[in-house]
């Protein structure tokens, strides 16, 4: 496939292309020097350990923590809030959850429902779904054990006020899913007080798939649910972060891959202006409803579209076809938020990299008016 001939507008699935850095440094991890995470003296597994530090480094670094032995690694964000959500001591009791969230979160939840005897409630929220701050309190009770909160919204690019909704909160201890934000938008972690944040690599940090994990704000909430390898002796698990949360080998090529990224992220060549002024000309077409945070201060780049008069495959399928255009239809492993948004079969998603263009916008917006 020659890429220069499509244009990639599906990077809330996963980033393309990545930095050309990172497939060198994979490749030369693995050709030249391939050693073990925290396992043996040689040079070549203190080599592979040092890198893995710095990565560990370089993401408490990118989300505002000071903390970087509280970054744990994993294969991603589903993969880090299952973990999460394991570990957490939930049961008897109501979790809140915003009408955006992923299946990452609502899939694990609904299987402790029944045999952790939770009840889980919605935040309320405003129309473009970002949760409703005046009306939060209304839902929380002395029975609320946690929040889980997307930040980022994977269909409509809504970033939720954190800051604020954590201050309402107070004690109540947060679950943030920074899925497409990390990379992306400015997250204050410790800042904001936030117990757990979970991230993946292969979207907006750039990185590989297989990839991501998650950060403890606070030790005492959560304990591993992953257990063997690692150090110490005998039958039990001496605690220590992160190694109490990692036992198994990690994917030491990938995260390699993951640093290589996050030393080399190119610059944005679109601004969120570009991008709010790409949906304004697609909304004065007149031919499609547009899913897209309705304040840009509170937006990734992301958004998406629910044709008037053709289904949203055959959009999808004659963009690839005839304009080469790669992006998103169908429910984006986000039903919830779906129903939030009156759509009863999905929507198609635009989403944009770093590498995006105006020229690129510019050839979407010609593309819909061709298309629609």
């Amino acid at each position: 496939m020659n890429d220069k001939t499509y244009y990639y507008f599906d990077n809330a699935t996963t980033s393309f292309p990545k930095p050309p850095e990172v497939s060198i440094a994979m490749k030369e991890f693995t050709c030249n020097f391939g050693g073990s995470y925290g396992r043996g003296f040689t040079d070549r597994a203190k080599y592979t350990t040092s890198k893995i530090e710095d990565c560990r480094d370089a993401v408490a670094k990118l989300i505002n923590v000071d903390k970087s032995q509280n970054i744990v690694f994993s294969s991603g964000a589903t993969r880090a809030i299952n973990d999460i959500l394991n570990g957490i001591d939930i049961c008897d009791g109501e979790v809140l959850i915003s009408h955006l969230e992923h299946n990452s979160t609502l899939r694990p939840l609904y299987a402790r429902e029944k045999t952790h005897n939770i009840k889980i409630n919605l935040m309320p929220s405003i129309p473009d779904g970002r949760i409703d701050l005046d009306l939060l309190k209304t839902v929380i009770t002395k029975k609320t054990l946690l929040a889980v909160i997307n930040m980022g919204s994977n269909i409509s690019g809504v970033v939720q006020p954190i800051k604020e909704i954590k201050e309402i909160l107070g004690d109540i201890p947060i679950l943030l899913d920074a899925t497409q934000c990390v990379g992306q938008k400015e997250i204050y972690t410790s800042l904001w007080n936030i117990d757990f944040l979970a991230f993946t690599g292969h979207k907006s940090m750039l990185g590989p798939t297989g990839t991501g994990g998650f950060y403890i704000g606070n030790e005492s909430l959560i304990k591993p649910t992953l257990f063997g390898g690692g150090h110490g002796e005998g039958y039990f698990t001496p605690y220590s972060m992160p190694e109490s949360f990692e036992s198994g080998t990690p994917n030491t090529v990938g995260l390699i891959g993951l640093l290589t990224a996050l030393e080399n992220k190119p610059s944005w060549q679109i601004s969120i202006d570009d991008m709010f002024d790409t949906i304004k000309e697609i909304e004065a077409m007149n031919k499609c409803r547009v899913l897209c945070s309705r304040d840009k201060n509170a937006s990734c780049f992301l958004f998406s579209i629910l044709p008037n008069n053709i289904s949203i495959a055959d959009v999808a399928y004659k963009l690839y076809n005839d304009f080469k255009i790669e992006c998103r239809y169908g429910l984006h492993c986000a039903f919830l938020a779906h129903e939030f948004y009156g759509n009863d079969n999905g929507a198609l998603r635009f989403s944009f990299s770093p590498y995006t263009t105006k020229q690129d916008l510019a050839y979407l917006i010609n593309s819909l008016w061709s298309t629609l």
